[in-house]
């Protein structure tokens, strides 16, 4: 008897499914090199001291024009040194989406933002492939020094574009590969029509861009209002707006 209503209880819940293999992980897009993923034992040079005078990051972080009440995704989160300073711009109302793919970084986050009596922060344990993001829930999706180290590339833009609100924007940060004295490695660097090359296709525009960093390009991309270029190369990059650069700082960081 039991064991028939055991039966019974299980065919009567919904098939499960099990999850879709991860795509095998790409070491080269469209001419690029993927550069190694920092490893979470590293995470204290994310907040070494010197940070601040080598990119600028409040700088970098007043150019997002972050709104209370906004949702953000802050993409490749690591120990959560934006993703604290965000949490404060966006208030009680809004919500810091913090994204990665090593527990550890997360662990990490979380312990800071207990520190500090933050609430509002949200982490979600990405896989290499899929961020786990709601879909269209994002008023910005912040990736600084990451979109470079994605494996899945294609996914990744795919999930961000699903996640996004029909107005919100991407904020892409990349050490400026077009600057031979930027002391990171190649790998660790694009280019701005590399940056096309691969956000174009997959249905983004870019909306904006500052180029007032000591190292980096700040890039912002929303969705775009028409179909994407059958071929990046064919787009010709958009007018700029007039920035200025400051002297590049005396340390190097090494990447």
């Amino acid at each position: 008897m039991r064991l028939r209503l055991l039966l019974c209880l299980l065919l009567s819940l919904p098939c499960l499914h099990a999850a879709e293999p991860e795509p095998p992980p790409l070491t080269e897009y469209k001419g690029r090199v993927i550069a190694q993923t920092m490893h979470w034992t590293g995470a204290e040079w994310l907040l070494r001291q010197n940070r601040e005078q080598e990119e600028n990051a409040a700088r970098m972080i007043s150019e997002l024009n972050i709104k209370p009440g906004w949702t953000i995704c802050d993409l490749g989160c690591g120990n959560g040194y934006h993703s604290l300073t965000m949490s404060g711009m966006v208030g009680e109302k809004g919500k810091i989406l913090a994204v990665d793919i090593q527990q550890p970084m997360l662990d990490m986050l979380g312990a800071r933002a207990k520190g500090r009596g933050i609430d509002n922060i949200r982490t979600i344990l990405g896989a290499s492939h899929d961020p786990r993001l709601p879909e269209a829930s994002c008023d910005l999706i912040l990736l600084v020094d990451v979109y470079h180290e994605l494996s899945h590339p294609e996914q990744q833009l795919q999930a961000m574009h699903k996640a996004l609100k029909p107005d919100g924007m991407v904020a892409l940060v990349e050490f400026r590969a077009e600057d031979s004295t930027v002391p990171i490695k190649p790998e660790h660097k694009m280019s701005k029509e590399q940056i096309r090359r691969e956000w174009l296709p997959a249905g983004f525009e870019i909306v904006r861009e500052f180029d007032g960093l000591p190292w980096q390009h700040l890039i912002f991309l929303g969705k775009a209002k028409t179909a994407p270029a059958p071929d990046a190369k064919e787009v010709k990059a958009p007018g700029q707006l007039p920035s200025t650069t400051p002297s590049a700082p005396s340390s190097k960081p090494k990447k």
